[in-house]
């Protein structure tokens, strides 16, 4: 008994030290409503944490969240979402119409939105301000040249701004939405990650097994999946290829799409276009080289997204005939690459890291594919730059876990595709994995039976036995003309 009562003494000490001086502040009552004026009850708030735990001296920052109460008169346990990208989902409870989408889950139990820390913090912004080299998107020595640079200058401002970018990876992020947790007294919860949102979630199975009741992952990025293999754009390739060759009137055009990718990919190599766009930071124009590395960028970058794929053919058929039109709309879409390092953004997969025997994997297989290691641009250009970073734990180590679970891909998703999937799932003894046809890295959760129905009946504990969606058929664009169909022929 004493020893059991010592532990428990022992266990809230550790707790206290670790969370320090984490607070609730500016908490409100509030009344939420969709666009159906279907009035659902909350609170929103912002905790208050250091930014570094391992630092006492750490400065305090904070973060939102939005708790929604349960519908349901006998709800499940709490539900909480942690968004990908930039990190911030508190928004989809404050705009009627999103919100809306969100009522079937709703219906089960609580929903709490995060975002993630340094979301809004401009400290945790470098801007490149110089004039921007003509050639970072014709070759990869001159974008390693310049990101290097900026990386080298960004932690030098960071350090007079007194931000400690190291913390800022997947455990401060799980320890932040624990604590959270642990605030409003919610002993037992289920997560929801979407894409980085997922190494974040995956990381808490880690971290905090015991109050995990069941997770939901799309777009399923592990934490010792931070750097990706180039195959994965490879196959996507491929992907496209057999599709535009079942398409009768586009393979017309273009009977064979990885010879013309080829062929422009040389092209570029050869003679960069040159593309007129505007400096986003200055609003002055700049002229802009663009070789097969800034091809292979914008490719990397939006050959996964629903949106765009409808434009990739015509942009190489584009480019092929002389016609750079299609391709500065992408550059103007992506030259930020070139302006900007976000501390908080790269820290966090830096931090996460890459282990040796898979390092030296994507280097084989970069020699081989025609985009080298594209994939992992910028990180692998910062990663021997930026500053040292070690986790309590080996992110490299793969996850073991009975939770249940239920992982979500897009059969388009070449950023975490269902190959990756498979290979985190080896750890899961209790998974189920719901491939969405047609669906990108972004799509693939939004698909209405997956989120309306599959999500709520996994929730439930209901029997989930359809593993495959469909999203809406994707068409490819017309190779000339003006469409509406994409932004860049508007």
């Amino acid at each position: 008994m004493k020893t059991k009562i010592l532990l428990t003494i022992t266990g809230v000490i550790f707790s206290i030290t670790l969370y320090g001086q984490a607070r609730i502040i500016d908490r409100k009552m509030r009344i939420f409503k969709t666009d159906e004026n279907i009035d659902i009850n909350g609170e929103i708030g912002y905790l208050e944490v250091p930014e570094n735990r391992k630092d006492t001296l750490s400065r305090l920052i904070k973060f939102k969240y939005v708790r929604l109460k349960s519908l349901s008169k006998n709800p499940t346990a709490p539900l909480v979402f942690i968004e990908g990208g930039g990190g911030s989902s508190t928004w989809q409870a404050e705009n009627p119409a999103v919100l809306k989408d969100w009522i079937e889950l709703l219906d089960l139990g609580d929903l709490i939105f995060v975002d993630r820390r340094g979301n809004n913090d401009e400290a945790l912004t470098y801007i490149y301000t110089e004039e921007l080299p003509e050639d970072f998107f014709v070759s990869e020595h001159e974008a390693y040249a310049h990101y290097e640079k900026m990386i080298k200058s960004s932690l030098i401002i960071f350090d007079e701004r007194n931000v400690d970018v190291t913390g800022y990876n997947i455990e401060e992020y799980a320890w932040d939405i624990n604590q959270l947790m642990g605030a409003l007294e919610i002993e037992r919860y289920s997560i929801f990650g979407f894409s980085f949102g997922s190494h974040i979630g995956m990381t808490m199975i880690k971290l905090f097994p015991e109050q995990i009741e069941k997770a939901i992952f799309a777009g399923a990025d592990a934490p010792d999946q931070a750097f990706n293999y180039p195959r994965y754009l490879d196959n996507q390739i491929d992907k496209l290829a057999g599709m535009i060759r079942e398409d009768e009137k586009l393979s017309q055009s273009i009977p064979d799409f990885k010879a013309l990718l080829h062929r422009v990919m040389k092209k570029l190599e050869k003679k960069p276009a040159v593309v007129v766009i505007k400096n986003p930071v200055t609003g002055k124009k700049i002229h802009l080289k663009v070789g097969s590395f800034g091809l292979s960028l914008i490719l990397r970058l939006d050959i996964d997204d629903y949106n765009d794929i409808p434009a990739i053919p015509r942009l190489l058929y584009s480019i092929d005939q002389g016609d750079y039109t299609i391709l500065k709309w992408f550059l103007q879409k992506r030259v930020v690459f070139a302006l900007a390092v976000s501390g908080n953004g790269l820290n966090q997969q830096l931090a996460s890291g890459v282990d040796e025997s898979r390092w030296d994997l994507i280097e084989k297989e970069a020699k081989a594919s025609v985009f080298g290691n594209i994939v992992n641009f910028p990180f692998s250009a910062a990663k021997d730059h930026w500053v040292s970073n070690k986790l309590s734990f080996d992110p490299s180590i793969p996850i073991v876990t009975n939770i249940p679970t239920l992982f979500i891909t897009g059969e388009l998703d070449c950023r975490t595709p269902a190959e990756q999937v498979t290979e985190t799932m080896k750890g899961f003894n209790n998974a189920l994995h719901v491939e969405v046809k047609n669906a990108g890295h972004e799509q693939a959760m939004w698909e209405r039976e997956t989120f309306d129905k599959i999500i709520p009946m996994f929730l439930k504990g209901e029997s989930v036995e359809k593993v495959e969606t469909n999203y809406s058929d994707l068409t490819f664009i017309k190779l000339k003309g003006k469409t509406k169909r994409h932004p860049s022929l508007r």
